[in-house]
């Protein structure tokens, strides 16, 4: 007589024990007040949330760590080539005299922010591509048992992962800084009015793609204490899906036999 155990059913083990492995205690906030704030802070200026929870539910599971920082290597290195597109248009601005004197960018103040983008954009792309060398060694299980021993040690580690995203994020927003500043003082009222109805479309169309992302429903959470009505059916479809693929892909992929 023998017993048949499926791939998957070893697979759906393995995640419910990974499931049942509580967050550490390191990783969680600290019970003094002044430190307890300063994580929350630091969390909510990292990742958008208020503790380490969401991180260790990744985490935990059997290649989460691994699959965390391939797909963040991906992104970096996506990034870079956006970085250098606006490092190229910065140095285009600051080396090239304006073609018209009512639309003056080497004035004064758009100058100055022209010059900050220009050095965040080097700065960020520096970085960026030292993340992309050395990231192959935070992918390694040493590095996350190493982490794993401190809440402090973890964020310096996010701290690191994400300055060549805010490093980005500065030189993009001194850039449109520069143009609308640029647009604004201008001595052609044309200009200033079409600067204006740029910018007000620009923030329309980021105010309506906000609203469905998980961003706004975090900050609905934190300020709120909700994030909104959970539909029974959309749970049903979900059970549903998950069983048919159950169905469909089970004891074919592979079993193993225990005799």
């Amino acid at each position: 007589m023998s017993d048949i155990v499926s791939y998957d059913t070893l697979k759906d083990s393995q995640r419910l024990e990974a499931h049942k492995k509580p967050i550490p205690i390191r990783w969680r906030p600290p019970s003094s007040i002044v430190p307890r704030l300063i994580f929350h802070t630091m969390c909510f200026c990292l990742t958008f949330h208020t503790d380490l929870d969401f991180m260790w539910e990744i985490f935990r599971e059997p290649d989460g760590w691994e699959n965390f920082h391939t797909l963040y290597l991906t992104q970096i290195n996506q990034l870079s080539t956006v970085q250098g597109l606006v490092l190229t248009t910065v140095a285009v601005f600051i080396s090239t005299p304006p073609p018209l004197r009512q639309i003056n960018y080497a004035a004064d103040g758009p100058y100055t922010l022209l010059s900050e983008s220009l050095v965040f954009s080097l700065f960020g792309l520096l970085l960026q591509l030292f993340t992309s060398v050395v990231g192959q060694t935070y992918q390694k299980q040493n590095t996350f048992k190493a982490l794993k021993r401190n809440r402090w040690l973890f964020l310096c580690h996010i701290i690191v992962l994400s300055i060549p995203v805010y490093l980005f994020g500065i030189s993009l927003l001194m850039l449109i800084f520069a143009i609308s500043v640029t647009g604004f003082l201008s001595s052609s009222y044309s200009a200033q009015v079409f600067t204006g109805a740029t910018f007000a479309l620009l923030f329309a169309c980021l105010f309506v793609s906000i609203l469905p992302s998980p961003f706004f429903s975090r900050l609905h959470k934190i300020f709120w204490g909700k994030t909104g009505e959970v539909n029974e059916d959309d749970e049903d479809d979900e059970l549903d899906r998950e069983r048919s693929e159950k169905e469909a892909g089970g004891p074919a992929r592979g079993s193993f036999q225990d005799v």
